[in-house]
C-alpha cells in the first residue's frame, strides 16, 4: 500500500479515512492470543494531522475540518516538532463520574461559534484518546498493529486532555471485566499482525460490546 504526499509541499499530509471494526462476538480461546484489546470509547472518531510546524488539524470521520471546535487540543501541536505525523483517535466527553457521556459529547459537537466553544471548554470538557499512527515522516499503515503501537507509545504525546490509552494483551474475559469496571460498553479486539486499512471495515478489528459478549 502506498501513500504519497503532494509534490509541492511536505506540510500537506495524506488524507486517510479511519479503519473500521466489525461488530461481533469475541475471538474464541484458541484465537484470543492473536489480539490486543482496547477500550471501546463510544465517542467521535477523528484523524489528527500534525505537520511538524506547530499547527494541528482535526478531521472528522467524513473528512470535515473540525479543528476550531476543539481548541483545547492545540497544545498537542507543540509536542511533535518533527517529523510529520497522522494519528487516529476519538474525542470523548465524560460525565461527573468519569464515564463516557454521548449526550454531553453531542452538545459539544453542536457548537460552532467561537464564544460558545470557549465557554464549553469549562462546562462540557472533552478528551482526545489517540490509539493508532498512520504516518510518521513516511507511511506506517503497512506495519503490523504491534509496530504501530510501539511508534505511538514512543512519541510521548500525553498532555492535558490528550492520552494514549493502554491496550490489554490479555484474555478477552479480563479485558471485558476491566472495561466494564471503568464504565465502558466493551472493547475492540485488534489483530496483532494486522496492517491499517484506511476506510475499510475488517474482522482484523472486532467491536465487542459487553451485552453481546454475554449472549
Amino acid at each position: 500500500m502506498s501513500v504519497h504526499l503532494s509534490p509541492d509541499t511536505r506540510s500537506e499530509l495524506p488524507h486517510l479515512s479511519p479503519m473500521l471494526a466489525v461488530i461481533g462476538p469475541p475471538p474464541g480461546s484458541e484465537a484470543e492470543a492473536e489480539y490486543a484489546f482496547e477500550t471501546l470509547w463510544n465517542g467521535a472518531r477523528v484523524i489528527v494531522h500534525l505537520p511538524g510546524n506547530g499547527t494541528m488539524r482535526l478531521l472528522s470521520q467524513t473528512g470535515i475540518d473540525i479543528t476550531a471546535q476543539y481548541p483545547e487540543f492545540q497544545e498537542l501541536a507543540g509536542l511533535l516538532p518533527a517529523p510529520e505525523a497522522v494519528l487516529d483517535g476519538e474525542i470523548v466527553a465524560l460525565d461527573d463520574e468519569g464515564r463516557p457521556s454521548v449526550e454531553r459529547l453531542q452538545q459539544r459537537m453542536s457548537l460552532r461559534h467561537p464564544e460558545a466553544v470557549a465557554r464549553a471548554r469549562a462546562d462540557l470538557p472533552v478528551q482526545l484518546m489517540l490509539f493508532d499512527i498512520l504516518y510518521l515522516g513516511e507511511p506506517t499503515v503497512q506495519l503490523p498493529y504491534t509496530a504501530r503501537r510501539d511508534l505511538l507509545d514512543d512519541l510521548v504525546l500525553a498532555c492535558p486532555g490528550v492520552a494514549v490509552p493502554a491496550a490489554w494483551p490479555s484474555v478477552v474475559e479480563q479485558a471485558m471485566a476491566q472495561s466494564l469496571s471503568e464504565g465502558f460498553e466493551g472493547v475492540v479486539a485488534k489483530r496483532l499482525t494486522s496492517p491499517y486499512l484506511p476506510g475499510r471495515r475488517t474482522r482484523d478489528w472486532i467491536k465487542i460490546k459487553y451485552l453481546d459478549a454475554k449472549k
